[in-house]
C-alpha cells in the first residue's frame, strides 16, 4: 500500500533500527555482503524483522543497500554474482520484510526499500549518469516486486547521484521516494562530506519528486536535531531521520555504539520538535534502542496475532 504523504507530515513514526548488529547477533558472519543474508539465511532476516516490529516499529527497510549491480561489483567478494541473484536478492529482501509485517493485526506497518550509493562518483566521471540510473532503476524494479510501500534512496554524500537515484526509482515503480543524504561535515556538520549544504539537498530532491527528504548515519547524533530543523525550513514534505546509537567509539579494537536505550530514546522529543516525522536508529540501535524509543510514544506494541513472547539470541 502507498502511504498517504499528507497525513505524515502532521504525525511522528518510529522506524526500526540497525540490521547489521542484529543480523551478526544472529550468527550472520558477512561483513561486507549483508545482503546476501536475504537468499542465504532468510529465516535470521525475517527474524529481525519480527523483532522490530515486536519492539513497536512501524517502518521496516530492507537489508539490499548494497544489493546493486554497481555496488556488488566493487566488492572482491561478490564479483561471481549473476544479476538475476542480485534481483532476488532485493525481491527476496523486501518479500520478507512484507511477509513478516502482514502477520501483524495493525494496517499501518509500512516496508521501505533502501537503495544506497555507489562508490564511484559522478563528479570525478568515474561513471556515468545512464549507467547509474540503470543499476538504480532496475534494482527498484526488484524491490517493488518483492512488495515494498516506498523506496529510500539513503546515505547520499553526492547529490547528483541522489537526484538521479530518486528519477529512477519513481519512473521504475510509481512509489513514494525518500531521499536521504549523510551529514557529518562543515561547522555545524550540516553538509555532507562533499560540501552539499541542507538547502541543496532539500531542492534538488524536491525537484527530483522525492516524497520525502531525510538524513541519516551522520557520525554526530547530537548534530541530527540542527540538520532536521534545516530540512523543516527548507522544504514542507515530511522529513527521515536515522540516528546512531552515540558517537562511534573504539572499544578493544572494535567500534562500539555508547548510548543505552534509555539515554536513545531521550532524543526522540528534541527531533519531533525540530519537524521529524520519521524517527529510527542506525549504527547501534538495536531492538532495545527502537522498543525504549517506541514506548516513549505511548503507543501499545505492535504484536502477531499467532505468537507469544519473542526471545532476544543468546
Amino acid at each position: 500500500m502507498a502511504f498517504d504523504i499528507t497525513h505524515y507530515r502532521n504525525t511522528l513514526v518510529v522506524t526500526d533500527g540497525d540490521w547489521r548488529s542484529e543480523l551478526f547477533l544472529r550468527g550472520w558472519k558477512g561483513t561486507s555482503d549483508l545482503e546476501r543474508a536475504n537468499l542465504s539465511k532468510p529465516d535470521i532476516v525475517r527474524d529481525v524483522a519480527e523483532a522490530f516490529l515486536d519492539a513497536g516499529a512501524k517502518v521496516l527497510v530492507t537489508s539490499t543497500a548494497g544489493a546493486n549491480v554497481l555496488s556488488l561489483a566493487e566488492r572482491l567478494d561478490a564479483k561471481d554474482m549473476t544479476e538475476n541473484e542480485i534481483l532476488a536478492m532485493n525481491r527476496e529482501g523486501a518479500a520478507i520484510c512484507r511477509a513478516a509485517a502482514s502477520e501483524y493485526p495493525a494496517k499501518d506497518l509500512l516496508v521501505f526499500g533502501a537503495m544506497g550509493p555507489t562508490e564511484q562518483l559522478l563528479m570525478l566521471n568515474e561513471i556515468e549518469d545512464a549507467t547509474l540510473h540503470d543499476a538504480y532503476e532496475t534494482q527498484a524494479g526488484a524491490l517493488a516486486a518483492g512488495g515494498v510501500d516506498a523506496i529510500l534512496c539513503r546515505s547520499f554524500t553526492e547529490i547528483q547521484a541522489l537526484s538521479i537515484a530518486v528519477k529512477a526509482a519513481t519512473s521504475a515503480t510509481g512509489l513514494p521516494v525518500v531521499g536521504s543524504m549523510t551529514f557529518d561535515c562543515g561547522p555545524e556538520q550540516t553538509e555532507t562530506t562533499l560540501g552539499v549544504t541542507i538547502p541543496q539537498a532539500c531542492a534538488e530532491m524536491v525537484d527530483a519528486g522525492a516524497s520525502v527528504v531525510g538524513c541519516d548515519c551522520g557520525e554526530n547524533p547530537d548534530a541530527a536535531q540542527a540538520v532536521v530543523t534545516l530540512m523543516r525550513q527548507s522544504c514542507g514534505l515530511p522529513i527521515w531521520v536515522k540516528i546512531n546509537a552515540g558517537v562511534p567509539q573504539l572499544v578493544e579494537g572494535r567500534v562500539a555504539y555508547p548510548e543505552t536505550p534509555d539515554e536513545f530514546t531521550r532524543r526522540l522529543a528534541p527531533l519531533a520538535q525540530a519537524g521529524a516525522n520519521f524517527v529510527g536508529g542506525c549504527h547501534g540501535a538495536s531492538v532495545d534502542h527502537i522498543a525504549a524509543m517506541a514506548a516513549s510514544r505511548k503507543e501499545p506494541k505492535s504484536k502477531r496475532g499467532s505468537s507469544g513472547t519473542r526471545r532476544r539470541p543468546g
